[in-house]
């Protein structure tokens, strides 16, 4: 599994898909913060005191670091601040489906959804996180192979 994380070309391809899921992940929550603070509150984990600032500054967070991922700058930062971002959301998501919480996750859209796939997005930020870990564990490895070419 190593060697194919040190394949550039393999790697660019995951750090462009990567980037290009937080894009457009974050692209609905910043154009409808307000329905992106309702969904927060769903959760019902932060106090209100930080719903309405993180509503504001999260989809800017994700939108920053999915650009960079693309555009290769700052990608160590970048995959560390992914890989942060991955690990909260699998907390929330699975606290949300163990407390029975039956909700909206937000991850995409912030249009009330008639069904729950808390399970699915749990899946597919695992799926991420395990390949967001892996690039950040090969960078510097990718950074000299690519040097020596």
């Amino acid at each position: 599994m190593k060697k194919l994380f040190e394949n550039k070309y393999f790697s660019a391809a995951v750090r462009i898909i990567l980037g290009g899921i937080f894009i457009y992940s974050s692209l609905d929550k910043i154009a409808n913060p307000e329905a992106f603070t309702k969904i927060i509150l769903n959760y019902k984990t932060l106090p209100i005191l930080f719903v309405n600032a993180l509503a504001i500054f999260l989809p800017w967070i994700e939108l920053l670091t999915g650009v960079f991922l693309i555009i290769d700058k700052w990608v160590k930062s970048s995959l560390l601040i992914y890989t942060t971002l991955l690990v909260i959301f699998i907390i929330a998501l699975s606290q949300a489906l163990l407390r029975g919480l039956d909700i909206s996750c937000g991850c995409f859209s912030v249009a009330p959804s008639s069904t729950s796939d808390v399970w699915l997005r749990i899946v597919l930020d695992i799926v991420m996180l395990f390949f967001s870990i892996n690039l950040y564990r090969n960078y510097k490895e990718q950074i000299l192979a690519n040097q020596n070419i």
